[in-house]
């Protein structure tokens, strides 16, 4: 039975599902984490839509802690730092749950930890956003976790499932996790380099034809390696993921577009730079993300050489 879950980022979301589920049960939600950030976290707690909380922090294996589910919530390009520091931390029998919005977490706990049981996770919908140190949010959205195939649902995913819905969360079994994780991805892809390629709040994607051919044309190309990767995902996806795009609050800003306003380091790697890394593996062109990545990562670079 799973009952002590930990959550290793407390950025937007991580800090956002920490509130939510904090608040359900502070005695067998733990914050994951260590050295400096740990000791700052036990100090100044965290801040969510306006309320500071102090969530028991799990740094030491001398504090006779075991998570029996820890949910993986930095971004991307945080995590081989973070796998060194939460390796002590966890027990074989610790589920994984990685949230990330890329593809390849999954596969990269599966090989960090070969003796554990890691999910497919993704959080849909959320408009969890951070300025500075606080973190505010009015729907937590909705979270899809399972194995890649969950037709037949593993009693550890069905216990994953009872427990997070006992902490506030609003979660999903989806049968296809890779699909789900590759729809996301293609969404963020599309959408969040286009945002900052543009400099675009959401209102303007359904009001600008330019702003909606670029984001089709760099999920093209992720529906061509998806196929070659044996995705399922297809035309229909991308018109669709297009028309909830256009239907966003005019005034949201995709994440990435926030993190480049707040001098925040960015996934490109893992958006544009992975599209361009399976195409050459396949040998499928893709100009659109390499474009995008090229351009994004120089004017990423150029900002820090000013400050220089």
């Amino acid at each position: 039975m799973i009952k002590t879950v930990g959550i290793a980022g407390a950025g937007s979301v991580g800090s956002a599902l920490m509130y939510e589920m904090y608040h359900k049960d502070p005695e067998n939600v733990y914050l994951v984490a260590t050295g400096e950030r740990a000791e700052r976290m036990r100090e100044k707690g965290i801040s969510v839509n306006n309320e500071i909380f102090f969530p028991k922090v799990y740094s030491d294996r001398s504090q006779g802690v075991h998570l029996d589910l820890v949910i993986i919530a930095v971004k991307t390009y945080s995590l081989e730092s973070l796998i060194n520091d939460i390796r002590p931390l966890l027990d074989r029998d610790t589920l994984i749950l990685p949230i990330e919005n890329g593809i390849t977490t999954t596969q990269l706990f599966e090989r960090e930890f070969p003796d554990n049981r890691v999910f497919y996770g993704v959080v849909l919908r959320t408009d969890a956003h951070r300025m500075s140190r606080r973190v505010y949010f009015n729907t937590l959205g909705e979270m899809q976790i399972g194995y890649a195939d969950n037709h037949e649902v593993k009693p550890e995913v069905q216990e994953a499932y009872e427990r997070l819905r006992e902490l506030g969360v609003n979660v999903r079994i989806y049968e296809d996790m890779r699909r789900a994780k590759w729809r996301k991805w293609m969404l963020n892809t599309g959408a969040s380099q286009t945002a900052v390629e543009v400099q675009a709040e959401c209102g303007f994607f359904g009001q600008v034809e330019e702003v909606r051919s670029l984001m089709a044309m760099l999920m093209d190309e992720i529906i061509a390696v998806g196929r070659a990767e044996g995705v399922d995902i297809n035309e229909d996806d991308r018109d669709e993921i297009i028309e909830m795009l256009v239907n966003f609050p005019p005034d949201k800003k995709m994440s990435m577009l926030q993190d480049v306003e707040a001098g925040r380091p960015i996934e490109i790697d893992e958006y544009a730079g992975e599209v361009v890394r399976l195409g050459r593996k396949h040998g499928i062109p893709t100009p659109a993300n390499e474009i995008l990545y090229l351009a994004i990562t120089a004017r990423e670079k150029i900002s820090e050489l000013r400050k220089a």
